[in-house]
């Protein structure tokens, strides 16, 4: 069986749409399906809308032809063909409905002996089935494989490449069961019937679709179909994928599947983080809607650049709490003060979060104790000359004068409490850091020299700026470069502590 691994031989069908539609902000996707081809009996066309109405007339009461004529406003030759046309076709006997007209009322479909088929779809990411089917496969003609991933050409006139990004998260195949099936399918047949009484078109095609499946293949069809990711700020969510079988704009069941897909497929994520942001820049939101916005902009951000946090709950509660700021502050050339001071106190407690989570404090914990100038008792009386303690921090490799001159300034007793509680601010749980991984601190240092200089600097303008009340002003150039140095640290943690 081709799967959808062999990106040269699997199936690429065209995005089918009942109307032109055109978004701002969209992005090309190939969604991955499987296509199980079944074969049904073929419905028989249903009476036309006379036959209907007089056949509900005549349970209604309605029985002789001089009420028929009354009731539905219809000529009274007109009445004795149709009910001379009802009874040839066995839906009355005399003035009584039977069995066929029973069912009929009752919305049970009439079967032939002809045979129809279509291919119902499964997304191949869950396994899920979709309630849509295709009658026809719409292949993309002219597939484009002499890049790393397929493209195509959207229009013949223009000669625009179009690269849709490919989604390749998939489960194996398992066929069906009836059951599935038949909710599937009832779930398309209520879709029809809406657009039915919304005067929508409904193609033939689409109206023979019965439940009784007589048979269907062993081995699905692997297909990825082209569908569009879009945002609009009005709607119910954020963003949306298309229906790919165009039946309509787009299609709930596949939102849901698509939403799961956002944690462990980052490309995906940074798509609709794109198609979000452009949607964003396009339309004046009120407050509700741009918190709102603000939120689903940071979870995607989060899960399209920093995806490994979310192995570390206190870690990942920061960073996205810094991305909600963060887009609050993008949103305005001057941010209110409180935007920036929530910012810069997220981007500190981001880095506070990874110190506990690599330290792990507890009682245990003694390497505060080189802090110690003696012992009263089991009381410690901890170093106070200034220089002995710059010494101590300096002795590990990569910190600088600046940064040991500043830690050197924090109390002991504050150090202690931070390696053995985790209950302080950045500057101690730095400190302790210094004393109890060096080895961490040196190889962080290889890789990002003055991180540690950076953070201090963090630190002192959170404490100067943004933590007490204070005539100094935070400038939004000044949260900027912090946001850009913790940044880089968590590009350089990811290495340490998680895994792309």
């Amino acid at each position: 069986m081709i799967t959808h691994r062999d990106i040269q031989d699997v199936c690429y069908l065209k995005s089918r749409q009942t109307k032109k539609t055109h978004y701002e902000s969209q992005k090309d996707i190939f969604w991955p399906f499987y296509l199980w081809r079944v074969a049904a009996p073929k419905s028989k066309p249903s009476l036309n809308v006379f036959q209907m109405l007089v056949l509900k007339l005549i349970l209604a009461g309605c029985r002789d032809n001089e009420k028929l004529c009354r009731y539905s406003n219809l000529d009274k030759e007109l009445i004795r063909h149709i009910l001379a046309e009802l009874t040839n076709e066995d839906y009355l006997d005399g003035w009584s409905h039977t069995d066929k007209a029973n069912k009929l009322l009752l919305g049970v479909e009439e079967s032939t002996n002809e045979k129809t088929s279509y291919y119902i779809l499964q997304d191949a990411t869950t396994g899920k089935l979709m309630p849509r089917v295709l009658s026809t496969l719409p292949h993309i003609e002219g597939m484009d494989f002499n890049e790393r991933f397929p493209q195509f050409v959207r229009s013949k006139g223009s000669g625009k490449l179009v690269k849709p990004l490919l989604i390749n998260n998939t489960v194996k195949p398992e066929a069906p069961t009836p059951d599935q099936m038949n909710t599937s399918l009832r779930a398309y047949r209520r879709v029809l019937n809406q657009l039915k009484q919304a005067d929508f078109y409904i193609s033939d095609d689409a109206l023979e679709v019965t439940y009784s499946i007589e048979f269907i293949e062993p081995e699905p069809i692997a297909a990825f179909t082209h569908a569009k990711l879009f945002s609009t700020i009005s709607g119910e969510r954020s963003w949306y994928l298309s229906d790919p079988t165009g039946l309509t704009e787009t299609l709930p069941e596949l939102n849901d599947v698509a939403e799961q897909l956002l944690e462990s497929n980052r490309h995906f994520a940074s798509r609709v983080n794109e198609v979000m942001g452009i949607a964003e820049d396009e339309h004046t939101l009120n407050y509700k809607q741009q918190e709102k916005l603000f939120e689903e902009q940071a979870k995607v951000e989060l899960l399209s650049n920093y995806p490994w946090v979310q192995e570390y709950a206190l870690i990942e509660k920061h960073v996205l709490a810094t991305l909600r700021f963060k887009n609050q502050a993008e949103q305005f050339q001057t941010p209110r003060p409180e935007i920036l001071e929530g910012l810069l106190s997220e981007l500190q407690k981001i880095i506070e979060a990874w110190l506990k989570t690599l330290m792990k404090p507890n009682a245990a914990n003694n390497n505060w104790e080189v802090l110690v100038m003696r012992w009263n008792g089991n009381r410690p009386v901890f170093q106070h000359d200034k220089r002995l303690i710059e010494q101590i921090y300096s002795g590990v490799s990569g910190v600088s004068v600046y940064t040991a001159k500043r830690l050197a300034t924090v109390r002991g007793g504050n150090v202690q409490s931070a390696m053995t509680r985790g209950n302080q601010s950045l500057k101690p749980m730095l400190a302790a850091m210094l004393l109890t991984f060096p080895k961490v601190v040196e190889q962080l240092s290889m890789q990002l020299p003055n991180w540690l200089d950076e953070a201090i600097r963090l630190a002192e303008d959170r404490n100067n700026k943004a933590s007490h009340a204070s005539g100094e002003v935070l400038t939004k150039e000044e949260v900027i470069n912090h946001l850009n140095s913790v940044d880089e640290l968590l590009k350089v943690l990811e290495r340490i502590l998680g895994s792309k």
